[in-house]
């Protein structure tokens, strides 16, 4: 034990009871929360001949630890439009001001399921609503290899593996 917390941390605790009445302390406990969530984008074939480039594809909300997250995916790029791009996004309901650190892996899976392009992120402090993006194939690439990615349903397949620190709060009197 160091000086601080034999000597100073109790005095200081006994001072703080007898000036302030009652006292509070809180202890926050750190947590890794992983979760995964596949985006299954039917009719993939239609989408590469007629999507615009920078349009997004979003996936509905799913829970990792204490957020909500989105999964967005541009297969014409988000700026860039030679690159497919993918991104989380941390749902905006309950949220405002909330920050979070995170790590994630986005992959487009091939016909067995497999990833077949892979990015990416973190550990990132996702604060506000967005992450950054992965580049993930360049979107010609990813454009001729639709044949080998695309399964029998007709979907393109886009896995995004995430891992956040969750800080949970235990407040006692």
């Amino acid at each position: 034990m160091s000086f601080f917390s034999k000597k100073i941390a109790p005095a200081l605790c006994s001072a703080c009871r007898r000036v302030m009445a009652p006292c509070s302390s809180t202890k926050v406990r750190a947590r890794q929360a992983t979760g995964s969530h596949l985006l299954r984008v039917e009719g993939y074939s239609l989408v590469d001949k007629k999507l615009a480039a920078g349009s997004t594809i979003s996936s509905s909300e799913f829970p990792v630890g204490s957020c909500q997250w989105r999964l967005n995916f541009c297969p014409k790029g988000s700026g860039n439009p030679d690159s497919v791009r993918a991104y989380l996004s941390m749902q905006p309901e309950g949220y405002f001001g909330r920050e979070t650190m995170a790590e994630y892996k986005i992959s487009i899976l091939d016909r067995a399921g497999d990833p077949a392009y892979t990015g990416t992120m973190g550990p990132h402090r996702v604060s506000g609503f967005t992450s950054p993006g992965i580049d993930l194939v360049r979107a010609k690439e990813l454009s001729d290899a639709v044949p080998r990615l695309v399964d029998d349903d007709g979907c393109l397949n886009v896995r995004c593996d995430v891992t956040a620190l969750q800080m949970e709060h235990d407040d006692s009197s």
